[in-house]
């Protein structure tokens, strides 16, 4: 038991045997307490769908529960990685491995690169037009369909939305499966006489734009999306970027020019896995396509509860399960309504665990998975200084000191200040326009395919993701130097 930031023992006991992370997938995120309804509907029917198409696709099978709450906070399940599921996963691999072998070649780093091609055409032919048509339709009526229909317009909504996930975490992981191979490469072969990381190889491709209206800063739909303006990069910020990509690039093969075979290997690996980089951002940017409309028409079922004296205001309704909110509406004057539940004692509880930074991991991970899951930030180099307040997978190459300002979630934004070191549980794209002040960036959760890794590359600043707890450790005040090249976060 551990004291808490709200002055009582706090618990992180799994309710569930298996091992669980808020560092992966849906984890990366959701940057505070879910809502009982975002948690009963969309994220269930997000799981859902993420879990029948990776089957479907790759044969990966995985047990449930699909993931824990502790405190209020979600936790993904990474059983699918043990030893055991992965031997029950045999069969439906071996079976999809004789139906589409492209695609299970996504499984692991040394195939990867043949898989890219399949989900890519899948993703920009099928599910992208799909998608869009989908929300377009959506739009057109939730507003003016009887209130009892909005549910079926959200379970579309949020079955696609699982669908689209999986998608990005075909892609997605393909290319971080994909840096992984480039920085092995990069320290196998010439990390001895170049120094410093891959990294500056991954950066200067295309100008952050103005994130979209949908852009969201946690997947709980409780929170409206809110994407603010930001200031462009210049194109002179842009163009010392690309330059000193290419004299990385440059620097790379004038060291393999004795090894014209290596030097061709290593060149084909960069070009694979350069352009997966604006790949996953222009993926990512429409994950959240239905989340405007899927909002609405919960606040329309919302005003139905509060016509019908159920809740008192249309915003409680985040506050109740589904399976509460359709009985409700279902019923309105049943005995079980939600007028018997304590939405403000809700609101209050997850108010309360908000304050708490909850560990990267629940319940028990067995040996094999720990050795594992501890060796993905030294594939990307990561070297642990004894010196480091925090240290996690470096994601954005170079150094920067600043005064920390560490922010939870939307409502800070306004709080940070030019040459400050953002320090957050997570980034999402709302979080994008931050990243025109920030020095460096830190994160709680997170990998080289985050959005902080990603954007903090085409903005220059150096990031470390996947810390842990530096939201509790890095206080607002702080003065600390990140290093994006080692994973470090050291007294300034």
């Amino acid at each position: 038991m551990d004291p808490s930031p709200i002055g009582q023992a706090v618990s992180w006991a799994s309710p569930a045997p298996g091992a669980y992370t808020r560092s992966l997938r849906f984890g990366e995120w959701i940057s505070e307490p879910v809502t009982p309804l975002f948690e009963s509907w969309l994220l269930s029917d997000m799981e859902t769908g993420l879990r029948v198409h990776l089957e479907a696709w790759i044969g990966q099978r995985a047990p449930r529960p699909y993931h824990v709450l502790v405190n209020g906070w979600y936790f993904y399940s990474i059983d699918w990685l043990s030893p055991t599921w992965l031997i029950r996963s045999l069969p439906t691999f071996a079976r999809q491995l004789l139906r589409a072998p492209r695609r299970v070649a996504g499984i692991i780093p040394p195939t990867v690169r043949y898989s890219v091609p399949v989900f890519e055409r899948d993703w920009r032919e099928d599910l992208l037009p799909r998608y869009r048509a989908a929300v377009g339709r959506a739009e057109a009526r939730v507003d003016v369909v009887p209130v009892t229909d909005l549910p079926a317009l959200i379970d579309e909504l949020g079955d696609l939305a699982g669908e689209y996930f999986a998608s990005i975490a075909a892609l997605a992981g393909a290319a971080y499966k994909m840096e992984i191979n480039l920085a092995r490469a990069y320290r196998r072969h010439v990390g001895g006489r170049l120094g410093g990381s891959h990294l500056p190889l991954l950066a200067g491709f295309e100008r952050p734009v103005d994130p979209p209206a949908h852009a969201v800063a946690t997947l709980d739909w409780w929170v409206a999306p809110s994407a603010g303006a930001m200031a462009s990069r210049s194109p002179a910020d842009h163009q010392r970027l690309v330059d000193a990509r290419i004299a990385a690039e440059q620097a790379v093969f004038e060291a393999l020019a004795d090894s014209p075979r290596r030097s061709r290997a290593f060149r084909r690996l960069l070009i694979e896995t350069q352009r997966l980089v604006p790949l996953r951002e222009e993926q990512v940017r429409d994950l959240t396509l239905p989340w405007p409309v899927m909002r609405r028409a919960v606040l329309r079922i919302g005003e139905a509860l509060v016509a019908a004296g159920a809740i008192a205001t249309p915003d409680d309704v985040f506050f109740l399960t589904r399976a509460e909110a359709l009985t409700a509406l279902a019923e309105p004057a049943a005995p079980s309504d939600p007028a018997t539940i304590d939405v403000e004692g809700r609101r209050a509880l997850r108010a309360a665990q908000s304050m708490l930074v909850p560990p990267l991991f629940v319940g028990r991970m067995n040996p094999v998975l720990r050795r594992l899951w501890a060796s993905f930030p030294r594939m990307l180099g990561a070297t642990r200084s004894d010196s480091a307040i925090v240290a996690g997978v470096p994601a954005s190459p170079g150094r920067a000191t600043g005064t920390v300002r560490v922010i939870r979630g939307p409502d800070g934004f306004d709080t940070l200040l030019p040459g400050e070191i953002l320090v957050a549980p997570l980034t999402a794209p709302a979080w994008t326009p931050l990243f025109t002040l920030a020095a460096g960036v830190v994160t709680d959760v997170g990998n080289a395919a985050a959005h902080a890794s990603i954007i903090a590359r085409e903005y220059g600043i150096p990031a470390v993701v996947g810390c842990g707890d530096a939201t509790a450790r890095l206080r607002t005040g702080m003065r600390v130097t990140v290093d994006g090249d080692t994973g470090n976060i050291e007294p300034a």
